[in-house]
């Protein structure tokens, strides 16, 4: 695939997704309206988070970086029929065990939430209970949504599929504003309609890939086998990436429990936090990776090391010059941001620092979360599913134990911070780990350019900080205007200092965000 077909389908999946998060920015500027960083909004969060949870193993995770490689390497050497077929037993066998998965989360949820949310206090456990109920079929939902899309990925439909989560926050918004317009109800009763907005949208999402699927050729079918030669081998590599996946989700488990234990608030803030950071990490890095992952699995199965190189270095370095200027701009202006979008109704002074201050500490990492989905992806396509495990439980010990010694200084913060920092770790020894797997590849080029980069907003950061001391206004009209130019200003400066520097790829990176933004 050349650079051209590949920034064609990483702009496709980036626009579909920047729609996307701007309507789930919408879903989260009304959430805060209403909720702020009240026990309602943590209640919502901590129930939303385990069909999630449960959604990683079986939906986009763990099961699709099992599936893509395959169904790519049936697809050439056996054929198309014979790359349906096995899709339709995957897809039967995943709704087989999804429902029961959803029927013992409905059963068990009481001492889910129990046991791994012990800090909050007994009302918020209790509304958590109820929700979560109300949205656990959604994990059976999108599990199916997730695997429909990651077939259609592999057929080059990167659009629809990328506005698949817009879905759910249409049907989030939905059920909150209509009842709100109609029936005028208190937050404790609205919070349950924004639930079942969940389950709508979960509905939603899944229906939308059906028209599609049938271009492709699908008539579906229930085809329930447990064995067989492609299925075996599968699972062989599901296993150890749901393992992995398992790891990354306690990770996440950890980050609430102890949040649970700081300040009421503290998990919101951290979600709306992390909420902003996967803003531009959703219309770029995770675009990126979902594109490459179909893309390394043809280059390994036709051993064109050549493009493989080529198509990493590529994807890594152009990403690195988006995510360098948005970092540099989240360090800024990070107050702002919160304050633009989330200070109103309920989302009081309070949250908007606390908001803030996450939001910087998750910022420090940006990059290294985003360089991330560009590594990950090739262990995956060279059917190597168990370094990426040991990778993920020694980076989730580490965080672990530095949100413990952070939290104690720095609360909440201390848990973005160590997120941050991790992240940096798991792409070092990710890169050292795919080195020693892939010794065909060349990684040459890709941190000296990163680097460039680096200095360039490092050099920016001076002029644009006194700007913004110097630049004093008042209200939201004028705070945006001011954000605006210095980002403008930003993104003009770095890009015209790196072509002066003449770095690779700019020009081809610049075009595609031009042509993006004119869509």
């Amino acid at each position: 695939m050349s650079q051209k077909k590949l920034l064609r389908n990483i702009s496709m999946m980036s626009i579909a997704v920047t729609i996307s998060r701007f309507i789930g920015l919408i879903r989260d500027t009304v959430m805060a309206y209403f909720f702020g960083t009240t026990w309602l909004n943590d209640a919502f969060i901590v129930a939303y988070k385990i069909p999630n949870l449960l959604r990683a193993l079986f939906g986009e995770g763990a099961l699709s970086t099992a599936f893509v490689p395959l169904y790519n390497e049936i697809g050439i050497k056996r054929g198309k029929r014979e790359q349906i077929n096995f899709a339709l037993q995957v897809i039967s066998l995943l709704c087989f065990f999804l429902s029961i998965l959803t029927l013992l989360g409905l059963i068990f949820t009481p001492w889910i939430v129990r046991i791994f949310y012990p800090g909050l206090a007994e009302q918020t456990k209790l509304l958590a209970i109820d929700l979560s109920r109300i949205m656990l079929p959604y994990l059976f939902l999108i599990g199916l949504s997730s695997t429909l899309i990651a077939i259609l990925n592999s057929h080059d439909y990167f659009f629809m599929t990328g506005l698949s989560s817009a879905l759910l926050n249409i049907g989030m918004l939905a059920t909150i504003f209509i009842p709100w317009i109609i029936f005028k109800p208190q937050k404790e009763a609205l919070v349950y309609w924004a639930a079942w907005g969940v389950f709508v949208g979960g509905i939603l999402q899944t229906v939308v890939n059906f028209p599609y699927l049938r271009k492709v050729g699908y008539r579906f079918k229930i085809i329930l086998k447990f064995k067989g030669e492609a299925l075996e081998a599968m699972w062989k590599r599901f296993i150890p990436s749901m393992i992995g996946i398992g790891i990354r989700e306690i990770n996440i488990i950890a980050d609430s429990l102890m949040a649970s234990f700081l300040a009421v608030g503290s998990i919101t803030a951290l979600d709306l936090g992390n909420r902003l950071i996967h803003m531009p990490m959703g219309i770029f890095a995770i675009s990126t990776g979902t594109a490459l992952l179909p893309l390394y699995s043809r280059h390994i199965t036709h051993k064109n090391y050549d493009d493989l190189s080529e198509s990493l270095r590529f994807s890594a370095i152009s990403l690195a010059y988006v995510m360098l200027p948005i970092t540099l701009m989240i360090l800024l202006l990070s107050g702002d941001f919160v304050y633009l979008l989330f200070q109103r109704g309920a989302f009081d002074d309070r949250a908007s620092l606390m908001t803030q201050q996450a939001l910087f500490y998750y910022g420090i990492g940006l990059l290294f979360y985003s360089l991330n989905q560009t590594i990950t992806p090739l262990f995956y396509a060279s059917k190597d599913t168990r370094t990426p495990v040991k990778i993920a439980a020694f980076v989730v010990s580490l965080n672990i134990v530095l949100n413990f010694i952070l939290m104690q200084f720095l609360g909440h913060r201390g848990l973005a911070l160590s997120t941050s920092f991790t992240a940096l770790v798991n792409y070092n020894v990710l890169l050292w780990q795919i080195r020693k797997r892939l010794p065909e590849v060349n990684f040459g080029g890709i941190w000296n350019n990163i680097l460039k980069a680096a200095a360039i907003c490092a050099l920016l950061w001076i002029p644009l900080y006194f700007l913004r001391e110097l630049w004093v206004v008042d209200g939201k009209l004028m705070t945006l205007v001011k954000d605006g130019a210095l980002t403008v200003l930003a993104f003009g400066l770095f890009y015209l200092i790196g072509l002066a520097l003449r770095l690779p790829y700019l020009d081809q990176v610049r075009n595609s965000l031009w042509k993006k933004f004119r869509r």
